[in-house]
C-alpha cells in the first residue's frame, strides 16, 4: 500500500511539474493532451517573438493554439508573429505592451478582450477566420492609424477601438453588430462605409468622432443606440432606413446635422416639416440640430425625447397642453430663451435645461422633482417659481446659476437629497435667494436651507391644510378591490370655493407618471357649512362618485392642485400629494355606508331611499337611529353625513 501511494505521490508531482514548460524565448501551458497556449516570457529582454505553430516538451509535440491571458501584459516585446495554429488571442494577452507591429494569421477566431491595447500599435490587419472583436480589444491604442477588417467578422466589442487615430474604415458585410462606444473619441476618423448586413449599432458607437463628414447607414440596420453620433459636429445630414426601430436617447445631439432623411416605408416613425416623430405623434424624437431656431410642437405630442435639442440652435419653442414629458438632456447646451411649460407636465429630466439661455420660468405643478443638473449652468436664470408641489431637489440642479431668485410656494420645505462631495450639492457656486411664503422661513432654516441660500419671506403665506381623508399612507380595507374616487380636506380657516372643477390627478406608484386614472365625467368640489371642509369627488356622467380597481400590489396618489380654495386676504391653498394602498378583507362599517366603498356619497343616499321604499333588503348600518327600520329620518342622516354635519 505504501509502494502505491508513494507512485501515485511521484506521478501527480510529474503531472504538475508538466503543466508548464519553457522553450526560447517562451513558457507554455499544457491544455490538452495535444495542445498548449503561450503563457509568458521565459526570455523577459526579448523584443521580438515569433509564435511557433508546434511546441515539444519530453518527448511530446504540441500545437500551440492560444496565446493565454495576459501573457505579454506590459512586456518590452515591439513586435510579434502570431502563426495560424492559434485560434484566440486571451483577455489582455499584450495589454500596455510596448507592440508596435503584429502579424495575425488567417485561422485566428478571437481577438480577446483587452488583448492588444497597446499605445505604440499603427496598424492591424484582422484575418477573415476572426468572428469577434472583443471589448477594449484595442483600447487606447492612439498609434492605431491603419485598421483592416476582412469578410467573416461578426462582432465589434465595446471600446473595441477607444481612441484609435485612424481616417477612414470599411466595415465588411458580415458585421451585425458594433457595440457600445466601439469608436469613442476616434476623432480623426473621417469616412466609415457601413454595408448591409449591418443591424445594431450600440450606445455611443461613433460618439466624438469629430472629423466624421457622413455616414451611410444600411436598410438592415435595426437598432442605433443612446448618444452614438454625439458631437459628431461635421455630420450634416443622415438617412434612417426602413429598418430602423429603436432610436436611443441623444442619438444625434450635439451634430452639425441640418436635414433628417427618413425612408417613408418606415413604419415606426414619421417626419414632419422634417422633425422626427413616433408614428403615433406622440414622441419627438430627434429636431435638425443647426438652421431650427424657432418651433411649434404640434398638439397631441406628449414627450421629447431624450437629447431631441441637445446642442442644437432652437432660441424660442412653443409646448401644446397635450405635452407630460421633457426626457434627461432635452434642451441641454442649447441657446434656448423661450419655453412655456404646461401644467399637465409630470417630468422634467436630468440637465434637461442645463446650460440654456433661460431668464425666467414657472415650473409646472405636476412635476414634483428638481432632477439632477436640470439648471446646472443656466447663468442668465433670474426668475424661477417653485410650485408648493415640489417635493424633492436633486445634485448640481443650480450649479453655477448667479444672481437667482426663487419664489417658492410651499411652506413645506422641498428635500435637499443627499451628495457625496461639496461640488455635488444642488447650489454649488451659486448665488440664490429664496422667498417662501409668510411663516415659513423656520421651516426652511430648519430644513438647512439657509445653508446654500438667501431666505426671506414674502408678504402673503398661505391656506394650511389640516386634515385629509383618507390621510397621506392610509389603507383602505375592503372586499371588492375597488377605491372610490372621494377625497375631503380640512383646513385650518374658512376659504372660498375658488375651483369648482379642480384638476386632480391619480396616479399609480410615482408621482411622474404620465397616465393617470380618470374619471367618467370630472372632478367636482364643494365646501361644508362651516367653509373649512372641502369635497372632492370625480364624478361619473350620472353624477354619482366614480370608483376604481386597485391592485393590492400597488400604491395610488391622489394629487391636488394648489389654489382649490383661498382666505379672506386672498391666500389660496397649497398642492396636496395623498397617498394610500388597498388591501383586500372586510371593510369598517361607516354609519350610512350603504355600498361598503368606505365613505358617504350621493350613491348611499340613493340607496337608503330604495331600502325606505321597500326596493332593497336593509343595511344593518344604515339604520342611522337604530330603530330597527328605515325610513325618512335615516335619510336625512345619511345626507347630513354626506355633507359633512
Amino acid at each position: 500500500m505504501k509502494k502505491f501511494l508513494l507512485a501515485i505521490a511521484v506521478l501527480a508531482g510529474l503531472s504538475a511539474t508538466a503543466q508548464t514548460f519553457a522553450v526560447g524565448d517562451l513558457k507554455y501551458t499544457i491544455t490538452s493532451a495535444t495542445t498548449v497556449e503561450v503563457s509568458g516570457l521565459a526570455n523577459t529582454a526579448a523584443t521580438a517573438i515569433d509564435v511557433p505553430a508546434t511546441a515539444e516538451n519530453e518527448g511530446v509535440t504540441y500545437n500551440v493554439t492560444a496565446i493565454g491571458d495576459q501573457a505579454f501584459r506590459w512586456a518590452s516585446i515591439t513586435s510579434a508573429i502570431i502563426p495560424s495554429s492559434v485560434e484566440v488571442i486571451k483577455h489582455g494577452a499584450f495589454n500596455g505592451a510596448d507592440l508596435v507591429s503584429i502579424t495575425l494569421n488567417e485561422g485566428l477566431k478571437e481577438i480577446g478582450d483587452y488583448s492588444l491595447a497597446c499605445k505604440n500599435l499603427t496598424a492591424i490587419d484582422v484575418p477573415s477566420t476572426v468572428t469577434r472583436i472583443g471589448d477594449d480589444a484595442f483600447f487606447s491604442a492612439t498609434a492605431l492609424a491603419n485598421v483592416t477588417l476582412h469578410e467573416g467578422l461578426k462582432t465589434i466589442g465595446k471600446s473595441a477601438f477607444y481612441k484609435a487615430p485612424m481616417t477612414s474604415l470599411v466595415i465588411p458585410a458580415s458585421v451585425d453588430t458594433i457595440d457600445k462606444t466601439a469608436f469613442l473619441f476616434c476623432k480623426q476618423l473621417a469616412t466609415v462605409t457601413l454595408n448591409e448586413g449591418l443591424k445594431y449599432l450600440g450606445d455611443g458607437a461613433f460618439n466624438g468622432c469629430t472629423a466624421l463628414q457622413g455616414i451611410t447607414l444600411p436598410s438592415t440596420l435595426t437598432h442605433i443606440g443612446m448618444e452614438c453620433f454625439l458631437e459628431n459636429t461635421q455630420m450634416q445630414s443622415i438617412y434612417l432606413g426602413a429598418g430602423i426601430k429603436e432610436l436611443g436617447e441623444s442619438f444625434m445631439a450635439k451634430t452639425g446635422i441640418t436635414t433628417i432623411n427618413l425612408d417613408p416605408a418606415n413604419p415606426y416613425f414619421k417626419l414632419v416639416d422634417g422633425v422626427l416623430y413616433s408614428m403615433n405623434g406622440l414622441i419627438l424624437y430627434a429636431a435638425p440640430m443647426q438652421g431650427l431656431t424657432e418651433y411649434t410642437v404640434p398638439d397631441g405630442t406628449t414627450a421629447i425625447y431624450g437629447g431631441a435639442f441637445w446642442g442644437s440652435q432652437i432660441v424660442n419653442i412653443t409646448l401644446p397642453e397635450s405635452m407630460l414629458v421633457l426626457d434627461d438632456y432635452a434642451f441641454c447646451q442649447s441657446p434656448l430663451a423661450n419655453i412655456n411649460l404646461p401644467n399637465g407636465i409630470t417630468y422634467l429630466g436630468e440637465q434637461v435645461f442645463a446650460a440654456t439661455n433661460l431668464t425666467e420660468v414657472v415650473l409646472p405643478e405636476n412635476a414634483p422633482y428638481i432632477q439632477d443638473g436640470e439648471f446646472a449652468g443656466c447663468t442668465k436664470l433670474r426668475k424661477l417659481t417653485f410650485p408648493s408641489s415640489i417635493l424633492q431637489v436633486y445634485n448640481h440642479a443650480f450649479m453655477n446659476c448667479s444672481n437667482l431668485t426663487i419664489t417658492a410656494l410651499g411652506s413645506n420645505p422641498p428635500e435637499i437629497m443627499d451628495y457625496y462631495d461639496d461640488w455635488d450639492e444642488p447650489f454649488y457656486n451659486a448665488s440664490v435667494t429664496v422667498y417662501v411664503p409668510k411663516g415659513a422661513k423656520s421651516a426652511y432654516q430648519a430644513a438647512d436651507w439657509s445653508y446654500y441660500v438667501t431666505l426671506k419671506e414674502s408678504e402673503t403665506g398661505t391656506v394650511k391644510t389640516v386634515a385629509t381623508s383618507p390621510a397621506y399612507g392610509d389603507t383602505i380595507v375592503n372586499a371588492t378591490g375597488y377605491i372610490p374616487m372621494s377625497v375631503t380636506v380640512t383646513f385650518d380657516q374658512p376659504v372660498e370655493l375658488v375651483q369648482e372643477n379642480p384638476d386632480v390627478h391619480i396616479r399609480t406608484n410615482y408621482l411622474f407618471y404620465s397616465s393617470d386614472i380618470r374619471p367618467d365625467d370630472q372632478w367636482v368640489a364643494s365646501l361644508s357649512d362651516d367653509q373649512k371642509t372641502l369635497t372632492l369627488y370625480g364624478a361619473d356622467l350620472d353624477g354619482f362618485t366614480c370608483q376604481f380597481r386597485a391592485n393590492e400590489e400597488d400604491w395610488y396618489y391622489f394629487s391636488l392642485p394648489a389654489g382649490m380654495v383661498k382666505n379672506a386676504d386672498g391666500e389660496e391653498s397649497e398642492h396636496i400629494f395623498i397617498l394610500v394602498h388597498y388591501a383586500q378583507g372586510e371593510a369598517p362599517q361607516v354609519p350610512g355606508d350603504a355600498n361598503g366603498d368606505g365613505q358617504v356619497d350621493i350613491s348611499d343616499v340613493n340607496a337608503v331611499i330604495n331600502m325606505m321604499l321597500g326596493k332593497t333588503d336593509m343595511v344593518e348600518n344604515c339604520d342611522m337611529n337604530g330603530d330597527g327600520k328605515i325610513d325618512i329620518s335615516d335619510v336625512n342622516a345619511v345626507i347630513n353625513k354626506m355633507l359633512g354635519k
